[in-house]
């Protein structure tokens, strides 16, 4: 066949174009349309052909619509076609790959990613070249299918290649992936290439996306730290597992950095810099308690404390770790550190490194921390007293109308107390009104009696003298003997007193682990010995659980063990939520955990546990259980899956609810889709309320580092039919914006406050008050004060709910919890969830079903102070932090002020002028009547006449001196009203937000320093002092019972009234005696 004469014209063209002898100026401007170079795609030449597809790869992003048509014929030609006489190919492979690379590109214009991928793969050189050389318009294909590549490659990393193998070459796909990761090494994106290996799940890339930082960035040693620290945060996000390989590269790496491969140690070479060396010992620290290695942070610390330059920086990790929440860590860390008072010890070693070890056990286990926070909020606490003694009178008002007390309502008021005042040891309204405190009875006596130990959380060095009249007496050392002397019934305070003595000492993780241990073995005596009464034995299982928190005590958990199988449901059910705190994070019973005999022990006792559970025909124990099996799978996240899975499939709604939780704590904090998406389609198919309730909560838990999702994923479920989920959700709000005083979330609750449903809007009051903790009266617009108002206006309503009027008078409490000095917090400063905040916060939502449930809360709220200390534990009062807000920004909110009862004075009527002319007019009638029938009568009427003239003119003069004396007061200047700064300085030790913190930072130049001036100006915080030879004005951390007593008088003699000096002749004692 012969071909048209044009299209000679442009194969010769073409030729010459693509000639290796043509000059590299010459460029073909495209053609309109493709449709001729399509048409000889067909020729049995293949030089035309191979002329043809070089200028379709110039002109396929604008006539990609043509091109469309023929894609068929170019993946025919790409995949490699026959010839007509048999031959293996008819178009050889530049021909193939330049048919690959067109066809390619039209699947990218057509949206299809994947397929544009899998031809991009066969296109081989073609793709790498012009990518080089991309411009804008190749920009978007060559960004388009490097995401396509990451993508499938994270995909088949993770899932496997058996299918993709079938569609994609894996080595073309691999290499494609390398040569990214070899361009991010050359741009120094190692962040961007992390974040690839992560979501591959490949810790061989880790590992050496981290070694070449290290290598490339070896002078520049923050860049080093920064992402080492990017790849920790960033692995909070992956599966457990493959987190701990990383973060075990992670603390490879640091240690590679720090100078030796065993142990951290000072360079020989000392150029890092100390502001770097210090972050990444802080970060392999945070490495090391990710991964609960305790060796390892203890032989870090031991180095820091032993290293004069360094010693503050291993105190203010000790500080850090007890803030974490996680007391068995803090207690194994801690029997690792060198004991300075142990025998065997070294007595020439460096006498300040010796004093700050023994600082540092002081802080890991003597209780400092506890003690700072009792002091603080002793010192500073802004509690209204008003605010109680409004309520009571409100309550006692109502009382009286109704002719009977509603001891509900007055339960709650005693708990709200204990809120109001938690950890400040302010118990003075109790002191004072003993007498309404006593109308408790029953059980409120016994929830009454542990609010005790919530007014007193963190004081263990009183806590035996404070709860002495209350405690009941220590039974005997024999057991058996002990068990007689205990009666059956009654002991509500002596049980709510071991209540109470367990809240003191287990509601901080810093305590005194000593003092902790006395109050344990003390509640145990009563544990062993108190089977016969429930109600002591309740105070008493609760107590030790408390104090044995988290620490998988097999011998305590064997006491809890005989208590619940007694089958007493009262007793059964506290015993069983002590097991789950004394098993807390434990994973007993998981088929991933470690097959140590301490673990297959406990595996053993949580299997007879879901047994009993199935046995026992009491739904409090059953309940008891569910928690309890929660609150051991703290934490597991993917160990947990098959015994969560396992109690979801349970034919029994509470063992389904327990599983809820049981999702929430063991994926806390982690944002894991997984558990989210189980959470909602529990919500909404489950045919059990409280299941649906316990699943809505749960997001709460498991978003707590991304609190913003949960309003955003509850705002259809407050929309619900079910009002269980509605009251679900007005707390998961509430939780997960503990004290951000959030304009949205309270405005997603503010249609809850008006529900149908009474215990809908308890939760719409709980979940506002949450969100208001800490807030100024300017927050939202200044509604949070009508909030405030409108919690006193539910209490005094008669309309209103007992169950409604609940809410608001608990709401009172939690609003201003701890003297206005503490919030909800469910995470650490450092990122760490904290275990006891965790599960105070799971038990405190237990009140639903058991009121004594209610004085949890105190695990779950931290003080927020910001304390700076020196090298003796001394706060400097020089040392302040600024704060780049207004001062009204962050203001405590203003007390009430009692209302003064104003005597009314009876107000004189003022005569009008015609009032008084009429006056005159009647009197004049009145005089010329008795004139004519009495003599004199003249003179009386003149007389009444001046009379009444004389009034009429002092009222107008009393009108003019008022009007006059209102013109001088219009004519004062008014005060002029300052404008409100800027910033401010807070003093130390203050009260510090989370907001706040935001915008606050440290002033470098006085005279006190950070140790880690980088740091968010939160917690304790350590000081170095500038110039250390001057004087320091210096505060001493003293516990309320240390607190000093007013000075004696001077000496004085006093003479009693009436008293006569003795005269000479008065009577003298005899020799020896003594004169009275």
């Amino acid at each position: 066949a012969t071909l048209d004469p044009f299209i000679l014209h442009s194969h010769a063209t073409m030729a010459t174009a693509l000639s290796p002898c043509a000059p590299a100026t010459t460029i073909i401007p495209p053609p309109a349309s493709s449709s001729s170079l399509l048409s000889l795609l067909t020729e049995p030449s293949p030089p035309i052909v191979k002329l043809s597809l070089r200028q379709l790869l110039n002109q396929v992003d604008t006539t990609w619509h043509e091109v469309a048509e023929a894609l068929p014929l170019l993946e025919e030609i790409a995949e490699g076609a026959p010839a007509d006489d048999g031959s293996d190919a008819r178009h050889d492979a530049d021909c193939q790959t330049l048919a690959a690379a067109i066809a390619s590109r039209v699947y990218f214009h057509l949206e299809e990613p994947r397929q544009a991928l899998r031809l991009a793969l066969e296109s081989g050189d073609y793709f790498f070249s012009r990518r080089a050389a991309a411009g804008a318009r190749e920009a978007a294909y060559a960004e388009k299918m490097m995401d396509a590549a990451i993508g499938e490659y994270v995909r088949i990393q993770r899932d496997g290649r058996a299918e993709a193998e079938e569609e994609l070459d894996w080595d073309k796909l691999a290499a494609l992936v390398s040569r990214q990761f070899v361009q991010c090494y050359a741009d120094r994106a190692y962040r961007h290439a992390l974040g690839v290996a992560y979501e591959a799940r490949e810790l061989r890339r880790v590992q050496e996306v981290l070694d070449r930082c290290l290598a490339d960035c070896a002078g520049n040693y923050p860049e080093v730290v920064r992402t080492l620290s990017y790849a920790v945060d960033a692995s909070e996000s992956v599966d457990k597992q493959f987190r701990e390989g990383a973060l075990r590269c992670v603390g490879a790496t640091l240690q590679t950095l720090l100078g030796s491969k065993d142990a951290p140690q000072r360079t020989t070479t000392g150029d890092i810099p100390a502001t770097a060396r210090r972050n990444a010992c802080c970060l392999y620290v945070k490495t090391m308690q990710l991964l609960k290695s305790t060796a390892e942070v203890a032989s870090m610390l031991a180095m820091l404390l032993n290293d004069d330059q360094e010693g503050l920086l291993g105190l203010q990790l000790c500080f850090d770790i007890v803030d974490s929440g996680d007391r068995r860590f803090v207690d194994e860390v801690a029997k690792l550190l060198p004991n300075p008072n142990a025998e065997g010890t070294d007595a020439d070693a460096n006498d300040e490194a010796t004093a700050r070890l023994t600082q540092a056990h002081r802080i890991l286990t003597s209780g400092f921390t506890s003690e700072l926070h009792l002091s603080f909020l002793y010192k500073s606490s802004h509690s209204d007293p008003l605010i109680m003694s409004n309520l009571k009178r409100t309550l006692e008002e109502r009382s009286a109308g109704l002719g009977g007390r509603n001891s509900i309502l007055h339960n709650c008021a005693v708990t709200a107390h204990g809120y109001l005042n938690l950890g400040t040891t302010g118990d003075g309204f109790l002191r004072d009104n003993l007498e309404w405190m006593k109308k408790a009875s029953n059980w409120a006596k016994f929830s009454a009696t542990a609010s005790m130990g919530v007014l007193h959380a963190g004081h263990t060095t009183e806590a035996m003298t404070l709860l002495e009249p209350y405690l009941p007496p220590s039974p005997p050392t024999d057991d058996a003997a002990a068990e007689h002397t205990v009666s059956t019934t009654g002991g509500y305070s002596e049980g709510g007193s071991l209540y109470a003595l367990g809240l003191i000492h287990g509601s901080h993780v810093g305590s005194d682990s000593a003092k902790r241990a006395e109050a344990n073995a003390f509640l145990r005596r009563h544990l062993r010995s108190s089977h016969a009464n429930e109600v002591i034995s309740h105070g008493a299982a609760l107590g030790v659980g408390l104090t044995s928190f988290g620490s998988w005590d097999l011998d305590v958990v064997n006491e809890l063990k005989e208590l619940l199988y007694t089958d007493s449901a009262v007793s059964g059910e506290a015993a069983s939520i002590a097991m789950g705190m004394v098993l807390a994070g434990s994973g007993a019973g998981n088929a991933s955990s470690s097959p140590s005999p301490e673990q297959e022990l406990l595996a053993e006792i949580v299997a007879e546990l879901r047994n009993y559970s199935r046995e026992t025909q009491h739904e409090k124990i059953i309940r008891g259980i569910a928690i309890c099996l929660a609150l051991i799978n703290f934490g597991q996240e993917e160990n947990a899956d098959a015994t969560i899975e396992e109690m979801r499939g349970d034919r029994d709604p509470i063992i389904r609810y327990g599983a809820m939780y049981g999702l929430a704590l063991a994926y806390c904090g982690t944002g894991s889709n997984k558990a989210v998406r189980i959470l909602l389609h529990t919500a909404v198919s489950d045919v059990n309320d409280d299941v649906r309730m316990a699943s809505v909560i749960g997001l709460a838990l498991v978003l707590h580092k991304t609190p913003h999702r949960v309003p955003e994923l509850v705002r259809l479920l407050l929309e619900s039919f079910n009002p269980h989920v509605r009251y679900a959700s007005c707390m998961a709000v509430g939780i997960a914006m503990a004290g951000t005083g959030d304009s949205e979330s309270v405005a997603l609750l503010e249609p809850m406050l008006t529900d149908m449903t009474d215990y809908v809007r308890q939760g719409a009051l709980l979940g506002t008050a949450m969100i208001y903790m800490q807030q100024s009266d300017t927050c939202n617009y200044r509604k949070v004060k009508t909030f405030r108002e409108k919690l006193g206006s539910i209490v005094s309503d008669k309309h209103q709910s007992t169950l409604t009027k609940m809410g608001a008078i608990l709401s009172t409490g939690l609003i201003d919890v701890g003297g206005r000095n503490c919030a909800l917090s469910l995470g650490s400063r450092n990122g760490f969830t904290k275990m006891n905040s965790a599960v105070g916060l799971v038990l405190w939502l237990q009140h639903w079903h058991w009121f004594p449930m209610m004085h949890m809360l105190s695990l779950a709220v931290t003080p927020t102070c910001t304390i700076g200390l020196n090298k003796d534990f001394k706060y400097p009062k020089k040392f302040e932090i600024l704060c780049n807000a207004k001062p009204s920004a962050f203001a405590y909110p203003k007390k009430l002020e009692e209302k003064k009862e104003e005597k009314k004075k009876r107000v004189e009527t003022v005569a009008l002028s015609t009032t008084a002319k009429n006056k005159a007019r009647l009197a004049r009638k009145r005089a010329k009547e008795e004139a004519e029938s009495t003599e004199g009568g003249g003179a009386m009427d003149v007389e009444k006449t001046e009379e009444t003239k004389t009034d009429s003119m002092k009222v107008d003069e009393e009108d003019k001196d008022a009007t006059h004396e209102e013109e001088k007061a219009a004519e004062k200047p008014k005060k002029k009203r300052e404008p409100e700064p800027t910033s401010y300085r807070i003093s130390n030790p203050s009260r510090v937000t989370k907001a706040q913190a935001e915008v606050c930072s440290f002033d470098l130049n006085q005279r006190y320093r950070p140790i880690r001036p980088e740091e968010t100006p939160y917690g304790v915080i350590m000081l170095t002092d500038s110039t250390p030879g001057e004087e320091e004005d210096l505060g001493v951390v003293k516990t309320p019972a240390q607190e000093e007593e007013a000075d004696p008088p001077e000496p004085f003699e006093w003479t009693p009234p009436g008293w006569e000096a003795p005269t000479d002749d008065a009577h003298v004692p005899p020799a020896g005696g003594e004169s009275k």
